[in-house]
This record gives structure tokens, C-alpha cells and sequence, in this order.
């Protein structure tokens, strides 16, 4: 076939991550939607701008860790290297002469035998490393070579690795690239300029969530644009180097990037900046810059969600509610001036934290798939215990709430609290329907996720009377209380 290039040049998704975060960074390079509007002429800007790229302090060190040799062969003069680099970015315009072999990931003749040195995470040329077809390398197409090349655009060093992202949606797979692709150009602009390397980025989960949050409060900015995806999204952090190869991988469950994009919302956007504003922690390196030589232990802990949802809500949502009410103390107003006649103003209360209730039913829905009965009624328990705390000024009560742990200790203190707004006039503190509903299975078994149920039920009440400045007359109540010991 005569190569063309206003046409076509065949590109589309395969179903493969590494060919396929490739053909995202050619797609994205050529500001097309789908890569099967992706032309000739559009790969050949791209080749114009790898020739250049590839031969920068900022890329060296890239294409060390993706292709190991090839190219950058130390043996090879500059004018070679510029060559052999020029013939690979090319590969798509050559003739696929080996037709009896099917390519691996497109629909063509193989061009090449290829190993490590083409393709990510292979065995060397040297070494007998046989396929299913019982060849001893990877057959690949002249555009399959090309599109690996891609990944330049596409896959940043993220930890010394790199990062290769595989969606269910691909539209998704595309917005993270574009994202990605601006700071990977900027960087090699900056190279070329300054003739150095950029520091490097750090935490692959955390840069994914913060590409997506990218992503959304984009979306909330632009409501024309088309920016709706479905499906999980999975990382392959992957070392090709000779030094050692490397292959870690994270899933961000379908449950989980939901709850993620949600929280984004008007609706929850303080509480969830609330949330992960105290979760960073600086990566030491001395190669990194401040911007991404960090992570987020909120970011990295929803790719273990939804298996470890109630250490989650230990760690991120009752342990900073708690912390805030033990820091939080009443505002001592300034003395107004001798000659002033205004009043001494009472001491101001402190301001109530942010509430994170409201990003809780959003993450018990979400991630949990909780029903919405079960999660008023743990409410409407709070509440009153809450209102029963508040309107005795009963310290005790409180702490026997926030200590309580076992289901029996759960048991009697509801049961002795009923009985006391019977002796009242008013109803019990949980109905026997309510108590089923949110604590046990049936015939005496207590749900697995009991312990969960009275955590959320402890974290409501604390909220309500932190908002009702129930706290500002009785802080003996915060000192008569243990932290939380159980550290995730």
C-alpha cells in the first residue's frame, strides 16, 4: 500500500495498555478526538518533534528506562544516533515486509522481530524469550513501532519508572494524556532551552487522582463539553532498564473513581479539600521539585478501596474530626483600648470544622453501595444521642459513646439510654426495626461491618455537637477521651 499522508494512518484501540497509551499520546499530540482521524501527516510532526526531543537532557534519561538501548547506543556517533532514532520514529512510513507474520497489536503485516530495546518490558534480543507463534521476539508493524513511540507524549518518569495508564473508556485514557502531554512538552521546551533535566515527579497514584480532579473541576468549568467516562482505571508502573525491571500495579476500582469524581461537586468540594489538604507528605529525594516530590495518603489510600473502606473511615474521616475538636479552643476577643466605652466582648467560639458528613453518605454510597434507609437511620441514632449528650449536659454519656467499641457495650448503652427518655415521656433512643437495620444481621449476629455502623453513628455525633458549641462549656469532655489508636 502506498503510504498517503492525508489519510488515515490506521491507528486505533487495541485493547493493549502499552500500544494503547502510545496511540493517546499521538492522538492527543495531533488535537484529535479518536485516533482513527490521526493522519500520516500528523505522525510526521510528531517524528519532527521527537528527532529534536529525544536528543535533550530531559528525554535521555526517558528513553533509557523505556527502550534501554537502540538509539541511544553510546557507541553510535551523534550523526548516527540522529539517524537510527529518525529511521525508528519513520518505521510507520517503511513497507511491512514480513508478511507472513501478523503484527501483535494492529491489523498488518509485521515490519520487525523486535525485543526490550522496541518494546517496554521484553526480553533481550540475546536472550531465548519465545511467543505463542514460537518466534523467539515480538512481531510488530511499521506503525505499531511508531506508536510505541508515542509513549514519549504520553508516559511520563514518575519515580524513576514509568507510568502507562490502561481505562475502560478510553476518552478517560485521553483527558489524563492531554494533561500529562502539556507538562511533558513544557519540560522538554525547557530543556532545549536550558540544555538540562528537569526535576523529576514522584507517586503515581497520587498523580493520577490529581489528574483526574483536573479533569472534573474542568468539566464543572466547561458543562458544554463532552467530558463523561465510565469503568476503573488501572496503573502499570513499569521499568524497562536494564538495571532492573520493575512492574508494580494499582486499580482505582470503579466504586472508588466515582466517589473521587463526586466529591468534586459544589455540594462536597470544601469538605473533600478539607479532607486531603493535611493527607501530603513530602517524598525525600534530592532529584524532586516541590510540586510533585510529594504525595497524598488520601489519593493513595482510595486505590485500596472499597476492601479497605473501614480503615478509610478510621483514618480520614472520625480521626480528623476528633483531632479538630481536641485543637479547637474559643477565640480570646482583643481588649479594647482604656479609653473606649465599648463592652469587653465575650470570648469568640471557635469555628466549627468543615462537616464531613455529607462527604461520608457520598463515600457510603458510592464506594459502599450503603442504602440510603440504613444511613438515615444511623443518623437520626446520632441525633439523638447527640440531643440526649446536649440537653443533660451529660459528660458521661459522651464518653461512653466515643469509647464504647464491643457490640454488647453498644447494646446497653442504647438500652439504659432508652429506658432514661422513657422515664421522660419521649420515645426510645433506637426503635428494635432501626437497631436490626443498622447493627445486626438477624437471630443475635451483629453485621460485619459493625464496628463500621458505630463508627459513622460516633462521628455524626461528634459533629452535631461540635456545630451546637456544646464543647465550648465542657472541655474536661475532650480530656477525658483517648485519641483513636489505630493507625492505618
Amino acid at each position: 500500500m502506498t503510504y498517503d499522508p492525508n489519510v488515515s494512518a490506521g491507528l486505533y484501540w487495541t485493547g493493549h495498555p502499552l500500544i494503547d497509551m502510545g496511540v493517546a499520546g499521538l492522538t492527543v499530540f495531533a488535537q484529535k478526538r479518536n485516533p482513527e482521524d490521526v493522519s500520516g501527516a500528523d505522525l510526521e510532526r510528531f517524528v519532527e518533534w521527537a528527532e529534536k526531543a529525544y536528543f535533550t537532557k530531559e528525554m535521555a534519561g526517558w528513553i533509557a528506562v523505556a527502550f534501554t538501548s537502540n538509539f541511544i547506543n553510546p557507541s553510535f556517533e551523534a550523526a548516527k544516533k540522529r539517524e537510527v532514532a529518525k529511521s525508528i520514529l519513520e518505521s510507520f512510513k517503511h513497507p511491512n515486509t514480513l508478511e507472513a507474520l501478523q503484527c501483535s497489536y494492529f491489523r498488518l503485516s509485521a515490519q520487525q522481530l523486535v525485543a526490550r530495546d522496541f518494546v517496554p518490558m521484553l526480553m533481550g534480543r540475546e536472550l531465548s524469550n519465545f511467543f505463542p507463534d514460537g518466534q523467539p521476539q515480538l512481531p510488530v508493524s511499521g506503525l505499531g513501532i511508531t506508536a510505541l513511540q508515542g509513549l514519549s507524549l504520553a508516559s511520563p518518569l514518575v519515580g524513576g519508572r514509568l507510568i502507562v495508564v490502561a481505562a475502560d473508556d478510553p476518552k478517560l485514557l485521553i483527558y489524563i494524556v492531554r494533561g500529562w502531554q502539556s507538562e511533558i512538552r513544557k519540560r522538554v521546551q525547557l530543556s532545549e532551552t536550558s540544555g538540562g533535566k528537569c526535576p523529576g515527579w514522584s507517586g503515581p497514584r497520587s498523580r493520577l487522582i490529581e489528574q483526574i480532579i483536573d479533569i472534573e473541576q474542568l468539566h464543572q468549568r466547561n458543562q458544554d463539553l463532552n467530558l463523561e467516562y465510565t469503568g476503573s482505571v488501572t496503573i502499570y508502573h513499569a521499568s524497562n532498564s536494564g538495571q532492573g525491571p520493575e512492574l508494580t500495579v494499582y486499580t482505582l476500582e470503579l466504586p472508588a473513581l466515582s466517589f473521587v469524581r463526586k466529591a468534586q461537586g459544589i455540594k462536597h468540594r470544601e469538605g473533600w479539600n478539607r479532607l486531603v489538604s493535611g493527607a501530603w507528605r513530602e517524598v525525600v529525594d534530592k532529584d524532586k521539585d516541590a510540586k510533585y516530590a510529594r504525595r497524598n495518603d488520601v489519593y493513595e489510600a482510595v486505590f485500596d478501596l472499597p476492601q479497605g473502606s473501614a480503615g478509610f473511615i478510621r483514618r480520614f474521616f472520625l480521626r480528623p474530626v476528633s483531632a479538630q475538636l481536641k485543637s479547637a479552643k474559643p477565640v480570646e476577643a482583643k481588649k479594647p483600648a482604656k479609653e473606649s466605652k465599648v463592652e469587653t466582648p465575650s470570648p469568640t467560639p471557635a469555628a466549627p470544622p468543615v462537616a464531613l458528613w455529607g462527604l461520608l453518605e457520598l463515600f457510603l454510597k458510592e464506594v459502599l453501595g450503603m442504602e440510603q434507609s440504613r444511613i438515615q437511620a444511623i443518623r437520626i441514632l446520632a441525633d439523638r444521642l447527640a440531643g440526649a449528650v446536649k440537653d443533660d449536659n451529660d459528660r458521661r454519656l459522651f464518653q461512653r459513646v466515643y469509647t464504647a467499641r464491643k457490640p454488647f457495650e453498644v447494646r446497653q448503652l442504647l438500652i439504659q439510654m432508652g429506658m432514661r427518655r422513657l422515664k421522660k415521656g419521649l420515645e426510645p433512643a433506637v426503635r428494635f426495626d432501626e437497631f436490626l437495620g443498622i447493627f445486626e444481621e438477624g437471630d443475635e449476629l451483629a453485621r460485619a461491618d459493625f464496628g463500621l455502623a458505630w463508627d459513622l453513628t460516633r462521628m455524626r455525633v461528634i459533629e452535631t455537637l461540635f456545630d451546637s458549641q456544646w464543647f465550648n462549656g465542657n472541655e474536661k469532655a475532650l480530656e477525658e477521651i483517648k485519641d483513636e489508636e489505630e493507625e492505618n
